[in-house]
């Protein structure tokens, strides 16, 4: 009879699937697979408890890899992610299940990380759910990037092999059970990792992103965004940069001058299960000035499109910034109402987009 302890599945699927196959049957080869987890690196902001917790060192930053355990048990969140919220009560369950068990305690070890929230945001989101467990602020998306830029609630069980570094060897995207959650836990304490062949890639592979919108379409939200300020666009094309990423570039009349502006298509996924994907155009001109944010598909709760106040609002908040200075998101003051993600997002974008300035300015076409 097979030993269900060690089977597992290759895939992601919204129901807790392992990453490896594991068929353990007298004159059978066992087979399987593992990804190596990335080294991820935070900023250091834990409390004693939680360093001692995690059996970490009392510095500024603080790696995966430095944590003490046979099998650490990675969650990441968003901390507006209705989802996640839903999945705390549960999570906290099984941390104090963990720490009754004596085959699991001190074993196991559990970590939050929060995809777009800042120290504050996580603060409030521990203390409103009770998480006796430690969760990282994530603001910047570095981590969760790094391992795919998954939908939340995503898990992943990381084992460490003979060399001390991160195995992941399971994961699930999506809510989960408590039984499931422990079972899945017992389980792939008992993999043999000698047995497991590394696999490449990232973490999670996700759909390839795609716009709602034809080519033609994007052209046209480009010229848009170009226009926005009062001049027509002579000529527009789109530019493929060394790296093989791309933006459109327009030659624009303003009577008494002419002026090179860029357009950009930035495409985000979501970061929560139940949400859509993100996509809007930011155009801007040669100083690095934001003169336009152009909608593509911007949702808030219920998946419902936003309306124009939420949109003249958020322009508000950008338009006339500077890609070159920090994008810094205030969900005080930055939220829109019933999309505080997709806002997260589209500030980490703009955020970002000076990596895109930069590539433009090496090739040539800014100064």
């Amino acid at each position: 009879m097979i030993n269900r302890k060690f089977i597992s599945a290759i895939g992601i699927v919204f129901s807790s699937i392992p990453l490896c196959y594991c068929l353990l049957l007298a004159g059978t080869k066992a087979m399987g697979f593992a990804i190596p987890l990335p080294d991820l690196t935070f900023t250091q902001a834990l409390s004693k408890g939680e360093q001692v917790y995690l059996g970490i060192p009392q510095k500024k930053s603080l790696s995966f890899k430095e944590i003490r355990g046979n099998l650490i048990l990675i969650e990441f969140i968003s901390t507006y992610c209705v989802s996640c919220q839903r999945q705390a009560p549960i999570f906290n369950e099984l941390y104090s299940s963990i720490e009754k068990d004596p085959r699991l305690k001190g074993k196991v070890k559990m970590i939050g990380v929060a995809a777009g929230n800042n120290l504050n945001e996580v603060e409030i989101y521990k203390k409103q759910y009770n998480v006796p467990y430690p969760i990282i602020s994530d603001s910047k998306f570095d981590a969760h990037m790094g391992v795919g830029s998954p939908r939340t609630p995503f898990t992943i069980w990381v084992r460490k092999d003979a060399q001390g570094k991160g195995v992941v060897v399971s994961m699930h995207l999506g809510l989960m059970d408590l039984q499931s959650l422990v079972d899945e836990t017992k389980a792939v304490l008992q993999y043999d990792l000698a047995l497991l062949k590394p696999r490449k890639g990232t973490v999670y592979e996700g759909d390839v992103l795609k716009p709602p919108l034809t080519e033609e379409e994007l052209l046209a939200k480009a010229r848009e965004g170009m226009e926005s300020t009062g001049g027509k666009v002579l000529k527009i094309e789109k530019i493929s940069l060394k790296d093989g990423d791309w933006i459109y570039l327009g030659k624009v009349d303003f009577g008494t001058s002419q002026k090179n502006l860029f357009s950009k298509l930035a495409s985000r996924r979501a970061v929560c299960d139940i949400c859509h994907d993100t996509f809007f155009i930011y155009a801007f001109d040669r100083e690095g000035k934001v003169i336009d944010i152009v909608p593509i598909q911007l949702t808030k709760v219920g998946n419902l499109n936003w309306t124009e106040e939420d949109i003249k609002k958020f322009k508000a908040r950008t338009i006339g910034r500077s890609i070159l200075s920090p994008f810094t998101f205030d969900p005080n003051v930055d939220s829109v109402s019933g999309a505080t993600i997709t806002a997260v997002l589209i500030f980490d974008s703009l955020d970002k987009a000076k990596e895109i300035f930069e590539k433009l300015r090496k090739e040539g076409y800014v100064k």
